[in-house]
């Protein structure tokens, strides 16, 4: 079924291709019939893999003929490769432009890159310092805790000896014990933060 194109002197095919009304029948590629050549192209590797053939099968649209493929595919490679050139180019002018504001500013670099490393040294520096210190803490409060548990013990046994007949000191005695067992899990728990 074929439906008239207004305005250009041409006629379309029901698939959406555009032909001419010249002598010699040139395709006008449309948005849409582009659209499904760079579908076709890009499902079979890319402008380099893809032949003129192998999208003429992919696309199966009537009307279209392999001239009309060969001319397309090869513009769209030219046009690729444009602007594949224009991006490295581009990619290569910004590294100059880089590399020339390096060199420019060199003497300028090398001072914050400078002060950098003299701060990560310094940094570097104080958390070995607060390392130590807190190593220092941590054994002070491990013999400050052993101190306590012997003193502890050596009251227990002094009351013990003392309380052998009354019932007040019986009542001390208990808690000493309590105070003791709490200390003595303060402790084990103090050993397991460290750690």
């Amino acid at each position: 079924m074929e439906r008239s194109c207004g305005g250009a002197g041409g006629h379309s095919y029901e698939n959406g291709v555009v032909m001419t009304r010249d002598p010699k029948p040139r395709l006008r590629w449309t948005a849409d019939l582009h659209d499904r050549f760079v579908d076709a192209v890009t499902k079979l590797g890319g402008p380099d893999k893809a032949t003129p053939k192998s999208v003429l099968k992919l696309m199966g649209l009537k009307g279209l003929t392999l001239y009309h493929l060969k001319s397309h595919l090869q513009k769209y490679r030219l046009g690729q490769q444009a602007r594949k050139q224009n991006s490295e180019e581009q990619q290569k002018e910004n590294n100059t432009r880089f590399n020339t504001n390096y060199r420019v500013d060199n003497a300028t670099s090398e001072m914050p890159i400078a002060e950098a490393l003299r701060r990560q040294n310094e940094v570097q520096k104080r958390l070995g310092e607060q390392l130590e210190v807190q190593k220092k803490l941590e054994m002070r409060i491990e013999a400050q805790g052993k101190y306590l548990q012997a003193m502890l013990d050596k009251a227990q046994k002094r009351l013990t000896v003392d309380m052998n007949g009354a019932s007040g000191l019986e009542e001390a005695r208990s808690q000493l014990t309590y105070f003791n067992s709490a200390l003595s899990n303060f402790m084990d728990n103090m050993d397991k933060d460290v750690i």
